[in-house]
């Protein structure tokens, strides 16, 4: 944990250094895998997080888990336009009984989705830290757990590649909560010891199997559909719109 908290302490001050606005860190299979490693799941959180415990209220730096560049373009974007942290996760699970995905990635979640709260300590108070999976980071290491708090309206997004020209899926849906027994039961189906978004999308199964091509999905709070498209058609990305 204390080479968790040094490593991101050091990447916090390389991007104020270099300038650098948004980056991508390969966990798993980098910084995982070599003597002295790190799960990078805490480095990540605090990253995207706009709370630390240097500052009560800071700039999230965006960070693409498994250097996933096209996830990084996606967050950047859609932070400049909302000015929040960005959700990073898998389209991990789709529960068919309670009709919802589970959105679950390692420590990519930012706090601030357990409350969404402008006091940091109120949505770390929410977050606890496992020993990390050791089947997936062998050196060690905590993972960051949460659920993402109730929210009724949630923007969902991805910039991905066709024939080398970008495109942009987006489209709303919600964040929802079965109660804390019931979290814990459907989280224990994937990863327990990670974060996890309860997630509805105002699309159909069938619209998002046929044209959403990443297995990462990324989420800011409200209806941002607008701004996105506006920023697709300034940008020369083809806005693809699912609901």
């Amino acid at each position: 944990l204390g080479r968790q908290l040094r490593f991101y302490l050091a990447c916090k001050d390389y991007c104020k250094l270099e300038g650098l606005d948004f980056i991508g860190l390969t966990g798993q299979l980098d910084y995982t895998e070599w003597s002295g490693g790190i799960t990078m799941d805490v480095p990540e959180a605090l990253l995207n997080d706009d709370s630390d415990w240097e500052s009560s209220r800071k700039k999230p730096i965006v960070c693409a888990t498994e250097c996933d560049s096209n996830g990084g373009l996606t967050m950047q974007l859609m932070h400049l336009l909302s000015g929040t942290p960005v959700l990073f996760a898998d389209l991990r699970h789709y529960f068919a009984a309670e009709d919802c995905y589970d959105l679950c990635n390692s420590g990519q979640h930012a706090p601030w989705f357990a409350t969404g709260s402008s006091d940091g300590s109120k949505n770390w108070s929410q977050v606890t830290l496992h020993p990390s999976n050791a089947m997936y980071f062998p050196h060690g290491g905590a993972s960051v757990e949460f659920f993402a708090a109730p929210q009724k309206t949630v923007t969902f997004a991805r910039l991905t590649r066709a024939a080398g020209r970008y495109r942009m899926h987006f489209f709303t849906g919600s964040f929802i909560r079965f109660g804390e027994e019931r979290d814990r039961e459907l989280a224990a189906q994937t990863s327990p010891e990670w974060p996890h978004a309860f997630a509805r999308f105002d699309c159909s199964k069938g619209a998002l199997a046929e044209s959403y091509a990443s297995n990462h999905i990324h989420a800011i709070v409200g209806d941002w559909r607008g701004e996105l498209r506006a920023a697709c058609e300034a940008l020369g990305i083809e806005p693809i719109q699912l609901s």
